[in-house]
């Protein structure tokens, strides 16, 4: 596995004010030359994240670190067509209301059988985890409730998705900044970011 790291700052208004690592290369190689480093300089990282519940997540966890003064560290996917692909976030604060965000890639595999191409769409009735991947079928009455592993799908994954954030990470969110606000450290979470949990 190549190791793979970007890290960018952002103000108080979450401007991205500086980008570092491998930017660059991680946006090239997934079909994003319009998100290198120099295009997004000086703009609003909230404006690169699909879905609302995303963007109102994100902007949540990087108060708590700003407010309280301290870090935490988030799992999560980010996979493509061929690979599964796990990310830890960690949220540093710095001074003068500056956030650093770091993303670390912790693990790699290909798929058994690549999934299809898949975009973001606001109207699509599929919805994708933002945080874990998951897929939700709400038309599909054989899913009906069930949040899906992309690899479970195979070429059923859909086309388009609706960004969102799947109850587990939801809750897992919720708990991370209740922690952070409470100076304790996070109670055992069902999902470590990589998906539903598991029925024992």
């Amino acid at each position: 596995m190549k190791f793979q790291q970007v890290y960018y700052v952002v103000d108080d208004l979450l401007r991205i004010l500086w980008i570092g690592g491998e930017w660059d290369d991680f946006a090239l190689a997934n079909a994003g030359s319009g998100a290198r480093a120099n295009g997004v300089l000086s703009t609003r990282l909230l404006d690169h994240v699909a879905g609302a519940t995303t963007r109102s997540a994100l902007a949540d966890l990087i108060s708590a670190v700003r407010e309280e003064a301290r870090p935490l560290r988030l799992d999560y996917r980010c996979d493509s067509p061929q690979m599964l692909r796990r990310f830890q976030l960690t949220i540093q604060p710095m001074r003068g209301e500056r956030v650093l965000l770091v993303h670390d890639l912790r693990d790699a595999r290909s798929f058994e059988e690549p999934l299809p191409h898949w975009h973001a769409d606001r109207a699509a009735d599929a919805q994708k985890c933002s945080f874990c991947g998951a897929v939700h079928h709400p038309l599909r009455t054989d899913l009906e409730g069930v949040w899906a592993p992309p690899e479970d799908l195979g070429a059923q994954h859909p086309e388009a998705v609706s960004y969102v954030i799947c109850p587990s990470c939801s809750a897992e969110i919720e708990e991370l900044i209740a922690s952070l606000r409470q100076h304790r450290a996070p109670r055992s979470l069902s999902t470590g970011g990589f998906g539903p949990a598991e029925e024992d």
